[in-house]
């Protein structure tokens, strides 16, 4: 069987195993005391599904319809439409609906294209899905020792040459260096610039906005269940998290994962944070109780190696030797002042970031 086709069978199969088997009903509808729930009138057609739930056969037809036209073919998603069930819908029940109405085997087999796109072999078929890189085109199996050999493969519907482990055409050289060679240059220093680095599995762009170097990549390909180191690059596994940044021989201390070493990166970065620019202060309304306002605090860009971990803040009025102290982790964008502060007085902020090593200068105050 050609791994296209192959790729449709076992997508259509993957989604059949999720679902309970369903079909039409031969009984009135009348006798189950339900109306169809898209269109809500009798039902007509008579397709009942194995949650016993319903519906005209024509209003079931353009209810997956829509789900195709939306990319919606995974086995959570083609369900029984009522909001409180969500029973998946079986394939083969499908196929029987759709078949015997127009345009339903056009359906049926964008339905399959569609689940053949989305399909993902599983970790032990050693095989993986490849996108070839001519415009429009699909999605091609690939055996996994192409793949980390780097090896050049033809893509079966359009014939083009491409490189099995980036998914580009077929280069000579490292899959790297090939990259460099067609970037933007000024791509290419942004990337530096901003210490982005590259998911070991999708080679999808990174940026570590805040938190620590254990990365999570949120690509479509990865879905959020690709872990890396972002210091060395190596996959992880989640229970990676505190142990990959520890326990090495002549490790100084135990930075953790905010820390600049890890496994394989055992020289520690002692700087501390660089001054970070002023924070901008705002009022804005929290909750629906009249008078509830919060003196909000907003970061400015920041970045700086080890990672920051929190913020140390002053918050004083002009004139006033009074300062109030606070600190606030380096996740959100912003940090919402604690209730008890005197209201419609101007303020103004600094801000200090505090790393594993600890407190780098603050900033000038806010206007």
């Amino acid at each position: 069987m050609a791994r296209w086709a192959r790729s449709r069978a076992r997508a259509a199969a993957a989604i059949e195993a999720a679902a309970p088997a369903q079909g039409y009903d031969s009984q009135s509808a009348a006798e189950y005391g339900q109306r169809c729930p898209i269109c809500l009138d009798d039902v007509v057609g008579q397709a009942r599904l194995s949650c016993e739930h319903m519906l005209c056969a024509e209003c079931l037809l353009r209810y997956v319809e829509s789900l195709v036209n939306q990319g919606k073919v995974a086995a959570e998603q083609l369900a029984c439409p009522l909001p409180s069930c969500r029973t998946p819908i079986a394939t083969n029940a499908l196929a029987e609906l759709l078949r015997l109405q127009p345009k339903g085997d056009d359906v049926y087999q964008r339905l399959l294209d569609f689940q053949a796109q989305r399909f993902e072999p599983e970790p032990g078929d050693d095989e993986r899905l490849v996108n070839c890189p001519s415009p429009g085109c699909i999605k091609v199996l690939v055996p996994l020792s192409l793949v980390q050999e780097r090896a050049d493969v033809s893509c079966p519907q359009c014939s083009q040459r491409f490189c099995a482990a980036c998914a580009q055409p077929a280069h000579a050289g490292s899959c790297e260096d090939a990259e460099m060679q067609r970037m933007d240059p000024a791509l290419r220093r942004l990337i530096a610039q901003q210490n982005w680095k590259r998911c070991p599995v999708c080679r999808h762009l990174c940026e570590r906005e805040s938190g620590c170097n254990f990365m999570t990549c949120p690509s479509e390909q990865c879905k959020g269940e690709t872990y890396f180191c972002y210091l060395c690059g190596e996959i992880l596994a989640a229970s990676d998290h505190a142990s990959h940044y520890e326990g090495f021989d002549g490790a100084i201390g135990l930075r953790g994962p905010f820390g600049s070493v890890c496994m394989n990166r055992r020289e520690p970065d002692s700087s501390l944070p660089s001054q970070p620019p002023p924070p901008r202060l705002s009022a804005v309304v929290r909750g629906e109780e009249e008078g509830s306002i919060a003196l909000r605090l907003t970061w400015a860009d920041h970045r700086s190696e080890p990672p920051t971990i929190y913020y140390r803040i002053w918050l004083s009025v002009p004139g006033s030797k009074e300062v109030h102290h606070y600190s606030a982790a380096a996740r959100g964008p912003y940090y919402d002042i604690p209730k008890g502060l005197p209201k419609y007085i101007r303020y103004q902020a600094a801000v200090a970031a505090v790393n594993v090593n600890g407190i780098g200068p603050a900033s000038s105050k806010s206007e």
